[in-house]
């Protein structure tokens, strides 16, 4: 029975009615947001999806996040052409182009001084080879980029529009269409005549044919041979409003008006069209300028401001502005009519978009309950009942929700602010029956349990209580609280019920009520398939099987399809538009469904065609330095980036080309060398790092969409922060060349003071050595003479000794000759037998004649005389000193004076050594010697 009423349900859907009243979200750029003039007169976009637009103070770029505005000479820009690196414009009487310089800051060079007297303004740039050609109201300048040069091709038309088509330039005209043929001569297109006299205002290349716009009569197509009026679905609104701009995406086009914004339609779709200006969002109706960017989304120039409007969103808000409604809590879709709660009552919408209140029906309005073909209100002021038949109110007032009760078909329950009501049918009519008795909680999010008349109540966000009325249900009979240690659960926590589990989403995840252990337990299958074990504030399973749930604050959608629920989940987002504890999501039809959110609701398209594309294109726009703003690197440097040191606190900016939702961007950066780990994704576009030291770094960042967790492509950047001046590679050389020279001083002045020390120490030397020299000769010299005189003492002490000993061994020979005659007497007397007394005689003469040369002995004399010569005179110091000794005395005083012993001393004296030692006692006294000096001693010490 449930699969037949599943597959009814699913046929109603693809057959419920549309409502016409959703809007696109339009964005709308004030000049006090992006800083220049009013008007914006072209929109272009560059390869990496950045917006330029002709302003009139200058070029404008848009990279998502940040405004800039680049001023040339005469300030306003009509005409843009991006080509590589150089960005061609074109304005009032100025054309040229901005290249990057060193740092990729782009540098305006105007190419208009190479022309004398040319004036006008330059509607229209386009770029073939290496030609860029400038249209202004009559004349195409032609700039050779490689010769440098301009020529100046004179048309004689007024040039209304033109276009590039296939290399070939158009010229759009009131005498028809022209193009520029290969010799550069302005030619017409034959088939254009019949446009004579008619004000072109755009010519669009479409299906390899070219697409006329007029200003008031109607659109044309035509090629070489041939020119048509189509009819389509705008020919009303550019007969009742006069044309100025047109742009051309496949087959769509957007047509700009001057009196009434922007007319968008689609050459196949021949119903389709929409119509944008003041009353639906934009903020001028008069559009100078449009554009389909790269994802098919429309820029308009206005004649004030800048509007994006986004055509690929699957959100399409009810209201492009305020709601007039108030805020979005509910909705449900009864009887082919779409009711809607908000906070200032229940409104229905009519299928072409007008809203009306419901009459008593004012108030905050929580829920929205289908049953029994009657839609149910509950609210603030009661419950407003809605049947085919009649609408009514119940005067009950607090009432959060609305459920009919399992037990019994006429009736239902209703949960309060306080406690549990009942209504009951009575004769097609639902009333008021009564109280439950003896509960007075909270019954917000309650739901009824499996088994009849027992439901389920979270109580205020602190504990779960299962609760079971009697069978008239007018008071409570059983109640038990589950005290949850290890789950916390939030204050707006509700029951849900999935593949017919019990549910609960608690602060760390989601839980299930297991019977068997009359406990909750986490829900890890359902988890794996939706964002992890973390907090789910929304959580909820439609008629389909979809899981709508809201995680990070962001709405998400995990489809159901044939095969089971997709592995991708759809990330709506609307994380700055849902209400907190409240979020409320009704599925309209199979492939759209409707949102509550702060300005009312918005409706979701969920076929595949427009989900979300979430490749983000995320650029690092500049470096900047802290300490004195200066830029040091604009997002397109062809050089390195090096960084003084004395700027070494930098800011550093980046942005992702995401136009629709800029707030939904969460960036995650890293330093490398500095962090290795990823920031957490927040919204913030700069960073900031001071004081980094000298080195190479890596910024590396990525950009996140609200809600997801897979980022898009890492950008990076290198650069490196130099060594201060005192630690740069210069610096390290003057101090190498400065220790070298410190070294060389030192080393010349050390070697200097030491070849002084040694010049000085070798003339002290030298001079020591003279004067050593000359001592030593001084002293040689006085050895010398000593020597010499020692040696003549000794030469004239060895000749007299020699001539004492000479002279002694010939007296003693003639001595020695006179005994051996003497001896030869006695012997002849001896032999003549002479008298006794004649040999005696003779022997005593020969006695007497030793006696006296014993007597006469001269060698006292001599030995006394050579003794004075070694000796300092001793002999003369005694004569002197102590006259009364007698020359054995002064012998023995000699023989002392030698340091003879007793010993020695006694045969050269003929005494015995006790005779020397008498006169040795004999001559101390003489001499009046104390006994205890040494007689030897005094004798050498004698002066």
């Amino acid at each position: 029975m449930r699969d037949r009423l599943y597959i009814i349900y699913c046929l109603l859907l693809f057959s419920l009615p549309t409502f016409a009243s959703w809007q696109r979200n339009i964005i709308n750029h004030e000049r006090n947001t992006y800083k220049g003039g009013f008007q914006n007169w072209m929109v272009e976009q560059a390869n990496n999806q950045w917006m330029y637009f002709a302003n009139t103070n200058g070029l404008l770029q848009f990279d998502g996040v940040n405004w800039n505005l680049y001023p040339i000479k005469n300030k306003i820009v009509r005409s843009v052409e991006i080509t590589g690196k150089r960005i061609y414009v074109g304005g009032s009487s100025e054309f040229g182009y901005f290249e990057p310089n060193s740092i990729g800051l782009p540098t305006y060079y105007s190419l208009s001084d190479k022309l004398s007297n040319w004036w006008g303004e330059v509607w229209s740039i386009y770029t073939i080879d290496n030609q860029t050609y400038f249209l202004d109201d009559g004349n195409i300048l032609i700039y050779n980029t490689s010769k440098d040069t301009i020529e100046k091709i004179t048309t004689n038309y007024k040039i209304d529009c033109s276009t590039l088509i296939n290399n070939k330039i158009y010229l759009g005209t009131t005498e028809g269409i022209f193009f520029l043929n290969h010799r550069n001569k302005v030619e017409l297109l034959a088939p254009s005549e019949v446009l004579k006299g008619k004000k072109i205002v755009e010519l669009l290349s479409y299906d390899n044919k070219i697409l006329v716009i007029t200003a008031r009569n109607g659109l044309y197509l035509l090629d070489n041979s041939w020119c048509e009026n189509i009819q389509s679905i705008a020919d009303n609104f550019i007969a009742k409003n006069q044309l100025f701009c047109a742009s051309l995406a496949e087959s769509q086009v957007a047509l700009g008006s001057v009196q009434n914004g922007v007319f968008l339609f689609d050459l196949k779709k021949k119903e389709y069209h929409e119509v944008f200006n003041l009353t639906n969002g934009l903020s001028n109706n008069t559009v100078l300028s449009s554009t389909f960017d790269r994802n098919h989304n429309l820029w308009l120039g206005l004649d004030k401001g800048i509007s994006y409007i986004d055509l690929q969103s699957p959100i399409r808000p009810m209201f492009a502005i305020n709601s007039p409604i108030g805020t979005g809590y509910c909705s449900a879709l009864f009887n082919n009519e779409l009711y809607l709660g908000t906070n200032q009552g229940l409104y229905k919408m009519g299928k072409n978009g007008e809203y009306q209140l419901i009459k008593d029906s004012e108030g905050q309005i929580w829920s929205l309950t289908i049953y029994d073909n009657t839609l149910f209100c509950g609210g603030d002021n009661g419950i407003t009942v809605i049947s085919p038949q009649s609408t009514y109110k119940i005067n009950l007032t607090g009432i959060w929700e609305i459920h009919p009760l399992a037990s019994n078909p006429n009736r239902m329950i209703a949960g309060a602010y306080s406690g549990f009501r009942i209504l009951e049918k009575k004769n097609g009519i639902w009333q008021f029956s009564h109280n439950v008795a003896n509960f007075f909680n909270s019954s917000r999010g309650f739901i009824e349990d499996e088994i009849n008349n027992t439901f389920w109540v979270v109580n205020m966000g602190t504990s779960i209580q299962r609760i079971t009325l009697n069978n008239t249900q007018d008071s409570l009979i059983n109640r038990k609280e589950y005290n949850l240690k290890d789950i916390i659960i939030g204050e707006n926590t509700t029951f849900r019920k999935i593949d017919n589990n019990l549910v609960i989403c608690a602060l760390d995840g989601i839980y299930q009520y297991s019977r068997i252990s009359d406990n909750f337990d986490r829900y890890a299958q359902l988890e794996k398939l939706l964002d992890g074990s973390k907090y789910y504030e929304y959580l909820k399973v439609d008629e389909l099987k979809n899981i709508w749930y809201v995680s990070d604050k962001s709405l998400k959608l995990l489809p159901y399809g044939k095969d089971g629920y997709n592995k991708n989940t759809f990330n709506i987002g609307l994380a700055n538009d849902l209400i907190s504890g409240y979020e409320n999501v009704t599925l309209l039809d199979s492939i759209s469904a409707i949102v509550a959110v702060d300005k009312a609701f918005v409706k979701v398209d969920l076929s595949s065609d427009h989900k979300r594309n979430t490749s983000l294109n995320i650029a690092i726009r500049k470096l900047v330095a802290t300490s004195n703003d200066s830029t040091l690197y604009y997002g397109n440097s062809s050089e390195p980036i090096r960084i003084p040191y004395s700027l070494n606190s930098i800011n550093i900016h980046f942005a992702a080309t995401e136009y629709s939702k800029n707030e939904d961007i969460l960036y995650s950066y890293r330093l490398r060398g500095i962090d290795e780990k990823w920031s957490t994704p927040a919204p913030k576009t700069i960073k900031e790092y001071t004081n980094l030291i000298e080195g190479e770094y890596t910024f590396e960042v990525k950009a996140f969409i609200k809600g997801e967790h897979t980022a898009g492509e890492t950008t990076r950047i290198k650069f490196e922060i130099l060594s201060p001046w005192y630690r740069s590679m210069w610096a390290w050389i003057v101090y190498g060349l400065f220790l070298l020279l410190i070294s060389y001083y030192i080393y010349k002045r050390t070697i200097g003071k030491q070849k002084k020390i040694i010049n000085e120490k070798g003339e002290l030397l030298i001079a020591q050595s003279k004067q050593y020299e000359e001592e030593r000769m001084l002293k040689d010299k006085k050895i010398y003479e000593l020597q010499n005189e020692n040696l003549k003492t000794k030469l004239h002490y060895k000749t007299q000794e020699l001539s004492g000993y000479i002279l002694n061994i010939v007296r003693k020979n003639e001595m020695l000759e006179d005994v051996r005659k003497n001896v030869m007497s006695i012997s002849k007397s001896l032999d003549e037998n002479k008298q006794t007394s004649v040999i005696k005689q003779k022997v005593v003469r020969l006695i007497t004649q030793i006696n006296n040369n014993i007597d006469h002995d001269k060698d006292f004399e001599v030995f006394q005389s050579n003794f004075n010569l070694i000796h300092k005179d001793l002999f003369t110091l005694l004569d002197n000193k102590y006259p009364h000794l007698t020359r054995n005395d002064k012998i023995l005083c000699a023989y002392l004076k030698m340091n003879l012993t007793s010993k020695e001393i006694a045969p050269l004296l003929n005494i015995s050594i006790r005779g020397v030692e008498v006169s040795r006692y004999r001559l101390r006294k003489k001499m009046n010697l104390d006994k205890d000096l040494n007689l030897s001693d005094f004798l050498h010490n004698l002066k």
